[in-house]
């Protein structure tokens, strides 16, 4: 349901391709929601035939935008204001970490600094986002608030990958499962 509503979102913001919409997944939207060009197009089509969105003619490069359809912001509006959102999550960092005792302090270590710059690269590249928006554009004003929500998140993750770092430094040698149990 979730990507239904993000493109929808999408769409309604201002017409978009497929392609354009991918660009998103691949920028703004990265840290919020994932998707595979083999979901988005499939999910288009579905949402076209369920008269959520038409195409429009055939725009700059032979691409061919969608516009969404009034019962297509009904659906988009309906979603946002009688449901609540699913806050469930999955998160690998995380998960790993329960398990960063199996190895030696130093491959943890290493482990968190590759966690700790990509972090650090992904909250460059949203604040980067941040400085492109046309807040004059209501869909960029929103935009604003997801974005601001993603630096936050990611002020915290880096945050927390630094005092991990230094957890991690203080952890004795030779204390992981690295010797083969087999």
């Amino acid at each position: 349901m979730s990507l239904r509503m993000a493109l929808l979102t999408l769409i309604a913001g201002q017409p978009r391709s497929g392609y354009d919409i991918n660009q998103e997944f691949d920028g703004v939207l990265m840290f919020v929601w994932h998707a595979k060009p083999t979901q988005v197009y499939p999910e288009l089509k579905r949402l076209a035939a369920d008269g959520l969105i038409r195409e429009q003619d055939q725009g700059p490069r032979g691409r061919r935008p969608y516009e969404i359809t009034r019962e297509g912001l009904r659906t988009l509006r309906d979603w946002l204001t009688t449901t609540s959102a699913d806050h469930s999550q999955r998160n690998e960092t995380v998960l790993r970490t329960f398990a960063l005792w199996t190895v030696e302090p130093e491959e943890a270590q290493a482990f968190l600094r590759e966690e700790l710059e990509y972090h650090r690269a992904r909250l460059r590249g949203l604040r980067v986002l941040q400085k492109g928006l046309d807040l004059d554009r209501p869909a960029d004003r929103a935009a604003l608030l997801g974005l601001e929500a993603g630096v936050r998140r990611l002020e915290a993750v880096v945050s927390w990958a630094e005092w991990a770092l230094g957890v991690v430094a203080a952890w004795p040698a030779g204390t992981g499962m690295a010797q083969d149990t087999g």
